[in-house]
């Protein structure tokens, strides 16, 4: 077992280091100098670091963040650490290509490893740590804001930068004001968060309304929340879930339930979603839900239909997916029901209306086929066998349609000369 544990450490350069450094546990200047030359490693690299290696990068990162805080008992030292291994990330980034986030979110882990040691530091301490890890040159504000910073630090902050804005406004200034909301943010004072907007040099939008009464639910201030959404004057299908949710909240925390309701309402009749649906019908009973839920479905047929078979399938309405199924048999559009969501339709229709998903599995059969291209036919393959499996566990006596095998027949002779497709059909099934 010995042999074995010392042979994976030789093979894993990153076990190895580990160990290495839990050896070193016992003296934390030792461990203290090795983190530090890990780090060093990082600031100074200069090789571009592509896309498949940045997932490696981002992991070396984030092992140094794992030695930190399982390694390192002393909170404060822990600090300068994570600090130190913050203030790498601007040249990382810009020689690296980091657009999957790998190394950003490593970065960011660094971020919180700082945040979980500020109960060691005091008030200025911590203020001159956020000064200096403030902004990631040319990439904008750190993540060095928090409810774990203490609110004298945050006014202190808000209070600098406020002046420095007073002061000179006509410069490039979003950094700033950036910063300035966040610590509005996290005090919890949207009077602060708003009195930012003298410096943005724009006329007040509906959106920067949306955001006050975010910032209002921030700080629990309801009638705050509905006083400000009051101010929007105009709800698109763009501003509706943010607008609709806020509303909800201020409303449930005032108690009025009765508002609730109308809100959940006033969102479905806009946005005609499903999920807001059934939150509205939760909270009717006995004649007003059926007749909501009536005229809902009645509105679902004059969606796409797609978007008609997903709201049936939420609703659980078999029978009414059936209908729409046969009204469209020309028209399914099954392009837009594709792979595993095809087949959770199937699955929720096939015991009761087998010749309808039957339909459905044709119908995405011949979208594959119409591309002409040939890594599209084994998915026709697929769906084929598929129609089959179901006329078989099915026992279908009586066709609606045409069968399965005069279909296949009149399939292979319409693509005859698609040979690739003509190959994996009579290997599937033979001559029928």
């Amino acid at each position: 077992m010995v042999e074995l544990v010392y042979a994976q450490v030789d093979n894993d350069n990153t076990l190895y280091k580990k160990v290495e450094k839990m050896l070193l546990s016992n003296d934390p200047k030792a461990l203290i100098k090795s983190i530090k030359k890990d780090i060093a490693s990082i600031r100074r690299g200069r090789k571009f670091i592509g896309y498949y290696e940045a997932f490696d990068f981002a992991d070396k990162i984030e092992n140094i963040v794992d030695d930190i805080l399982l390694m390192v008992e002393d909170d404060k030292v822990a600090s300068e650490l994570f600090k130190e291994l913050i203030l790498t990330d601007s040249k990382v980034y810009l020689r690296s290509d980091d657009s999957s986030g790998a190394i950003q979110m490593s970065y960011a882990k660094a971020e919180e490893g700082w945040h979980g040691c500020l109960d060691a530091l005091n008030d200025d301490e911590i203020f001159d740590d956020i000064m200096e890890m403030l902004v990631c040159e040319g990439f904008g504000v750190r993540e060095v804001f928090s409810d774990k910073v203490p609110q004298a630090v945050l006014q202190k902050i808000y209070d600098k930068f406020y002046e420095k804005l007073k002061v000179n406004s006509n410069y490039d200034s979003f950094d700033d004001i950036n910063v300035l909301k966040l610590c509005a943010h996290y005090m919890k004072k949207p009077k602060l968060y708003i009195k930012t907007h003298v410096f943005e040099g724009r006329t007040l939008s509906e959106n920067d309304l949306l955001d006050y009464a975010a910032e209002y639910m921030y700080a629990e201030d309801a009638p705050m929340v509905i006083d400000t959404l009051s101010q929007v004057k105009y709800v698109d299908n763009y501003k509706a879930e943010k607008f609709y949710k806020l509303q909800i909240w201020a409303y449930e925390m005032m108690g009025q339930t009765l508002n609730v309701t109308l809100a959940y309402k006033q969102w479905y009749l806009q946005s005609k979603s499903v999920d807001v649906l059934k939150s509205y019908l939760s909270r009717l009973d006995g004649e007003m839900q059926k007749q909501a839920r009536e005229e809902a479905l009645k509105d679902a047929q004059n969606l796409s239909f797609s978007s008609a078979i997903h709201f049936f399938y939420s609703l659980d309405e078999r029978e009414l997916a059936s209908t729409y199924i046969w009204e469209h048999k020309n028209a399914l559009q099954t392009e837009y029901i594709y792979g595993n969501e095809l087949k959770k339709i199937a699955n929720w229709l096939k015991e009761s209306y087998p010749q309808e998903v039957i339909l459905l599995y044709r119908d995405s059969c011949e979208k594959s086929l119409a591309t002409s291209h040939s890594k599209y036919y084994p998915s026709a393959i697929k769906e084929l066998k598929e129609c089959l499996k179901i006329e078989k566990d099915s026992n279908i006596h009586s066709w609606k349609i045409e069968d399965n095998v005069m279909y296949m027949e009149r399939l292979i002779n319409t693509h005859k000369r698609k040979p690739k497709f003509v190959e994996l059909f009579f290997k599937a099934f033979g001559d029928l």
